[in-house]
Formats: C-alpha cells, structure tokens, sequence
C-alpha cells in the first residue's frame, strides 16, 4: 500500500506531467519509424545529455567490475540470445491480424486480464519460447496498447502460455509501474517495476539505427553481475541477498567526451553503442553471471540476427569508458 508522502508525490507528478503540452500525443515519428512505446518526456526514451556525473559511483563501480570473480574477464557488456545462446529475450509485435494469446500459471492479479482478455501476438510466438530456467518474452500488443512481458514461460495449450510471473505497460503512458510515485498510471505492474520495452534489442530498431545513422531510441535495461544498494527510479524494487554494486534503477551510460568512431563496431554494434552513449542503461536485474543486455532471441524458426549480431559485438568497449549517473535522474 502507498504511503501518504507517496501519494501525495504521485499526485504532484500527475499534475506535472499533464501541464506539459508533450503529454498530450505520442511522439511524432519519422515517416516508417518503428513503433516506441510510450509518451514523450518518459524515462523509456529519456535521453542522459547534460546528465550529471557521480565520480565518487563512477571510481568504485570500475573497481567493482575489474574485481568482481564473475566479470573481471569480461570488459565489456555481452550479449545473451544471440549465436545460439537461449538466454535472450523472445520478442514479437502483435496486430489484429495476429491470434490471441492467453497466459496461465502464476499471473498476478495487477495483471489478470491476460488470463482473460489476453493479447494479440503473431503465430510463431510459443515456438521461440527457449524453455530456459527464465525463458521471458516481451509483446508489444498495438490492438491493446500494452506491452506485455512474462518470464518461465512455455506453451501449455493452443494459444496457452503458462508463466511463472507476468507484467502490462500501457502505451498511453509515461511508462512507469504504478508504484512509482513518477507514475501516471494506475495499471502499470511489472516485477520491482523493470520497463519491459528496454529489456530487449529489437531488430527492427537496429536496422533502422543503421539505416539513418543513429541509436534505438530507448534506454537498455542492463542485467548487471550482481547488485547490492537497494533501489531507485525508475524501479520500484529489488532482489535480496545479493552482495555487489548498485542499485537497481541506477543508471550507466558511456561518457559524452568516448569517441565512438575510434572503435572497432560492426553496424549493428555501432547503434548499440550510440544507444548506451545517448539514452544509457539501468541496472535491471542481477545476471546470474557476466553483465549483459538481451536481444531479441534468435532460433532456427526465425534467424533474427544471422552473423549481424554476437555476444562479443561490443568488445571495443571498456567498462571505464562508462559513468555512473546519480541515483534518480532523468
């Protein structure tokens, strides 16, 4: 339950955000832009430009990733549902052309209407389920407005997707959990309040990066080795027990001055990176290994990437070309 302070902030971020006139539309996108969620001026597409830096964070979170026994071999944020890993993200876009799609298992109650109502997702959605220990998925649902994500998910029936936890955005929405006092939304419910648009590269917005020379518009949600300080917007929670670095929420980016042209990216590497120097990352979730991002899981019923994406395509980043944002900031 909200506290009163939490209330009374969420009802100061309401009248905030709807005195802004950037509230009133969806952002106007370029003539066959892919689809972004969200209303302008969310946190989802907020960019880190003139954004503070924490040197005292940005020090110590350096030292902890040089130390730390599961990352220290690693430099770099690797990439997970790619090269035949399974441990990526399932993604799909659905329209009323597509069938519905019903959940089952353990739906929270925030959410139930995906037990009931259900969503609109493309055909081939239960056949790139990877069965995995984690298994999510995220659809974006353009008939309901809603992304949708869930996690230990696998078919259970035509149509029947039985998952261990489950979550909704609405699309009219600045994007955040409804217990975020930021919040403009009294739907939005996703597990300690992670943003299920930013925990998956789409390809459709890698291509579009490489097409017109820019990024994916959004920021990343980082699953990073292993956190420790709690939690701050945009989440709303955090996992216990964990020893490391951050909190989750906390936000990373590439510093403004790196020189990305300097380094050795393939094109789809390149809006990657562009993506962590422009919008930036937040620690999301505790890896269970190496720091990673997820990106939509490819499999021999779709070959999403082919050779265009790897798990090492940002091996010509440092994690001292990073910097630590202040808890908070957008």
């Amino acid at each position: 339950m909200l506290t009163r302070r939490e209330l009374l902030g969420r009802s100061a971020a309401i009248a905030a955000l709807a005195a802004l006139p950037q509230f009133v539309t969806m952002s106007a996108a370029a003539a066959g832009e892919p689809f972004r969620a969200y209303r302008d001026g969310c946190f989802f597409r907020s960019k880190v430009a003139g954004a503070p830096v924490d040197a005292a964070r940005t020090t110590a979170f350096r030292s902890f990733m040089s130390s730390h026994p599961d990352q220290k071999g690693t430099a770099y944020p690797v990439i997970r549902g790619v090269g035949g890993n399974t441990w990526g993200t399932t993604y799909a876009m659905g329209t009323s052309a597509d069938p519905v799609w019903k959940l089952t298992g353990s739906v929270p109650s925030e959410v139930s209407w995906l037990k009931t109502t259900g969503f609109h997702a493309p055909e081939y959605l239960g056949g790139m389920l990877t069965g995995t220990s984690d298994s999510p998925f995220v659809v974006i649902d353009r008939v309901s407005g809603q992304s949708i994500w869930a996690a230990k998910s696998k078919v259970a029936g035509s149509h029947l997707i039985s998952v261990g936890a489950a979550g909704a955005f609405d699309h009219a929405s600045n994007g955040l959990d409804k217990r975020n006092p930021r919040s403009n939304s009294e739907s939005n419910f996703r597990s300690r309040g992670a943003i299920p648009d930013a925990m998956v590269i789409r390809k459709d917005l890698v291509d579009w990066g490489i097409d017109h020379d820019t990024d994916l518009g959004h920021v990343l949600h980082m699953f990073l080795v292993e956190t420790a300080d709690g939690y701050c917007h945009p989440m709303v929670g955090t996992e216990s027990g964990k020893n490391g670095f951050g909190a989750e929420g906390e936000r990373i980016a590439l510093r403004a001055d790196l020189n990305l042209a300097s380094r050795d990216f393939s094109p789809t590497g390149r809006v990657i990176a562009r993506t962590l120097q422009n919008y930036g990352a937040y620690f999301g979730d505790n890896s269970g290994s190496t720091s990673a991002l997820k990106a939509e899981q490819t499999s021999s019923i779709r070959d999403v990437w082919g050779s265009t994406l790897t798990v090492d395509t940002l091996r010509s980043l440092t994690w001292d070309d990073f910097v630590i944002i202040p808890m908070g900031w957008q």
